[in-house]
């Protein structure tokens, strides 16, 4: 229906895929632009929205068209190419816009606080301007501040009060008389200016220069280099020149655990002001970082994954590193890919992106392989720093003890008698992963999930780690109450008090998620570490990213075999990727790094070339594989999940979904099926797998589905949700 008013689009946070029509409030500027906030009625509430565009017509009448009730921002919080970067993403990963869009703003700003950071200033009423000092002669102290703020426009906070000999109680008395009231104020913005460069007289190598002179004003640039071949130093140089010309650089990095040493190396080097963003700050410390980062005070913003939505107020760079890491992809709610939507970012602002690994991901080598990325490649470490060697400790036939084997043992015994450090890998926390029952054999299992639960030492209680179940350690079987019940397997607990067994005296370290729980325990772990000290590191992935430990000469990874029988096609990639990152912890600093690999399978013919031709090799292999079975990067896929408390209503959604007819026979169906994991936190899991050759058609027939779905009677008594591009099929 027409309108002889602009009416607003507005997203809106709810589950429905659309916007929402509505009037504009009573007194809205003519230059409001998209990306502001309105607060609007939504049914009985009323809810923060994001304008996205203006139109002429509704399908709703005009007559039952709501009015939005205000708007909150004079300017987009959301510039131009953020909204646009989130309407695409909402389309392509086919989920509400109105959640991808309150996805991409801090929490506060989702509940209405200012987009610009405000001061709270103490400003002279009409009525204290107008007011005859002289009737304040018996309160000399109100009378000084009040003949102080009238002569200040703009007020004063209250330190610089505090400062002038002016107490609260003053203030109050005055605030009670009406002549003076607080205020907020936007807080005057300070463009950050690059005045000093802490170079450390470091000589890029050949290498690096030709890296470096190749990256231009936009595009993307995938820089694969040989862990301790220098990428940081990469990212450092080319973020100063852009930092010369006032510009502001973005930096991804896959873990929480990767930013206080990520910040201490660029706030080492910059003397600009650094923020992080990620999950660990509280809501204000993210709020205050965001608006330092979208002001343009901050010259360099580091954070996880939902950092690629914030906005800069002068965009010139992104990087993206450990880009092959899975943990940069969403894997609940809104399922994205930051590395993924970090390149389009790049192209909508015309700025370089640059994504570095010494692993890249298959997509990434095959993007760059066939010219849609520039490829750089740092293939040696400085001169003054050996590749690291590997060995292969081949485990048929011989006896280990909680995962030791004699020969790792005394290779552990030569590092630590050098004085060097030792790292452990082991991708599996705890301390036990089976609890079993040998008369009966009865396993612990999570009521809630199908998993086994795993026995951790501390508190003598057995963890789910898939839902977080938790139950104490029981002293009889269940099944048969027999009482000698064996812990079975080995987590990086167990491995931990092995060692401490094995080498008494020497310090042992466990980072994992159990034993970093505490705000500062890794930064006081990674201290020691630095330290120099001969001790054993103990760890699971959170050891194998990026980190630089200058005193390890010896990392063992004490368990690789799951991979070689995985129903997962991206098991090999990932077990090639963790090898080398694990293996490129060693050996940083001068020193010859080893590695260590203990196997059943020591004459698997991949893990022989990974190691002996490298990892270029070994992914031009795995493509051909790919290749050869119709598999992404070849083919475009898309996961429908559905969970529902009844062990059928989930499969039974998706075989409906499944029978609608196909808008195209390019795409291919595979199930549905239940999930590997079929039950979990009390759901049972199915899964219907899309998949086609061609990304458009896929698409078509995804929007086909949701339509589908979304008026099926099933849909509403199941859970469901899209995944475009799974990195994980389970």
């Amino acid at each position: 229906m027409h309108s002889s008013e602009r009416l607003l689009e507005i997203a809106v946070p709810t589950p429905l895929r659309r916007s929402f029509h509505y009037l504009p409030p009573d007194e809205l500027p003519a230059d409001t632009k998209p990306g502001c906030r309105f607060q609007v009625p939504f049914g009985s509430k009323s809810l923060i929205g994001i304008l996205i565009g203006y139109t002429e017509e509704s399908n709703t009448p005009l007559e039952k068209l709501r009015r939005a009730e205000k708007l909150l921002d004079p300017k987009p919080i959301l510039p131009e190419a953020i909204l646009k970067l989130c309407l695409w993403s909402a389309d392509y990963y086919h989920h509400p816009v109105g959640d991808v869009l309150a996805s991409a703003i801090p929490v506060l700003l989702r509940k209405g606080k200012p987009g610009q950071q405000v001061s709270h200033r103490l400003v002279a009423t009409k009525k204290g301007k107008e007011t005859d000092q002289s009737s304040l002669q018996r309160a000399p102290q109100q009378k000084a501040a009040l003949t102080l703020l009238v002569r200040q426009m703009n007020g004063y906070d209250r330190k610089q009060l505090k400062a002038a000999g002016i107490s609260s109680a003053t203030i109050q008395a005055l605030i009670r008389k009406g002549l003076v009231r607080r205020q907020e104020m936007t807080a005057p913005v300070t463009a950050f200016s690059l005045n000093k460069v802490n170079s450390e007289n470091i000589i890029l190598s050949s290498e690096q220069e030709v890296a470096l002179n190749s990256i231009g004003d936009h595009g993307t640039w995938l820089i694969q280099g040989i862990t301790g071949s220098g990428k940081t130093e990469i990212y450092l140089r080319a973020i100063e020149k852009i930092l010369r010309k006032n510009f502001q650089a973005l930096v991804l990095v896959p873990e929480i655990g990767l930013t206080p040493q990520t910040v201490q190396r660029f706030s080492n080097r910059f003397d600009v002001p650094v923020v992080l963003l990620h999950s660990g700050l509280t809501n204000q410390e993210r709020l205050t970082a965001w608006q330092m980062a979208s002001s343009g005070q901050a010259g360099i913003v580091i954070g996880t994954r939902s950092a690629v939505f914030t906005p800069l107020a002068r965009p010139g760079m992104i990087v993206v590193d450990e880009e092959h890491d899975a943990s940069l992809k969403q894997h609940d709610g809104f399922r994205y890919s930051a590395r993924d939507l970090a390149v389009l970012r790049g192209q909508f602002e015309h700025i370089p992106v640059l994504l570095g690994s010494a692993t890249p991901s298959l997509e990434s080598l095959n993007n760059a392989w066939t010219g849609k990325y520039t490829s750089v490649q740092l293939r040696h470490r400085p001169v003054d720093i050996a590749k690291e060697s590997y060995q292969i400790i081949n485990l048929r036939n011989r006896e280990t003890r909680d995962g030791f084997s004699k020969p790792l043992i005394r290779l552990i015994e030569q590092h630590l008698q050098s004085g060097s450090q030792v790292l452990v890998f082991l991708n599996r926390r705890g301390f036990a992963p089976v609890l079993h029952c040998p008369e009966c054999h009865w396993t612990a299992n999570c009521h809630r999930c199908d998993a086994r639960m795993t026995f951790h030492l501390p508190g003598q209680r057995l963890l789910c780690h898939h839902c977080g179940n938790e139950n104490p350690m029981p002293q009889y079987c269940e099944q048969c109450h027999a009482g000698n019940l064996l812990l079975l397997g080995i987590g990086t607990q167990k491995i931990e008090d092995r060692l401490k067994i094995l080498f008494p005296g020497v310090r042992v370290l466990r980072i994992d998620r159990d034993s970093t729980r505490r705000k500062g325990s890794l930064a006081s772990m990674l201290a020691e570490l630095a330290s120099g000290e001969p001790l054993i590191l103990v760890g699971t992935q959170m050891i194998a990213k990026g980190h630089h430990f200058s005193e390890v000469t010896l990392s063992v990874i004490v368990d690789i075999d799951s991979s070689f029988y995985s129903t997962d096609f991206k098991a090999m990639e990932r077990m090639g990727q963790l090898i080398l990152q694990v293996g490129g912890r060693s050996g940083r600093s001068g020193k010859a790094g080893n590695v260590v690999i203990q196997s059943h399978f020591p004459d698997q013919p991949v893990l022989k070339q990974l190691i002996k031709e490298g990892y270029t090799q070994f992914a031009r292999n795995l493509l051909q594989e790919r290749r050869d079975n119709n598999l992404p990067p070849f083919c475009h896929q898309a996961l429908v999940r559905a969970e529902s408390k009844s062990r059928t209503r989930a499969l039974e959604f998706l075989e409906e979904l499944s029978a609608t007819e196909r808008s195209s026979p390019r795409v291919d169906l595979l199930g549905p099926v239940p999930s590997t994991m079929e039950k979990r936190e009390g759901f049972y899991r199915a899964q219907l797998l899309f998949s086609s050759t061609s990304r458009r058609i896929l698409h078509a027939e995804l929007d086909l589905r949701i339509k589908f779905a979304e008026n099926s009677k099933l849909a509403r008594k199941v859970r469901w949700s899209i995944d475009v591009d799974p990195v994980d099929l389970y």
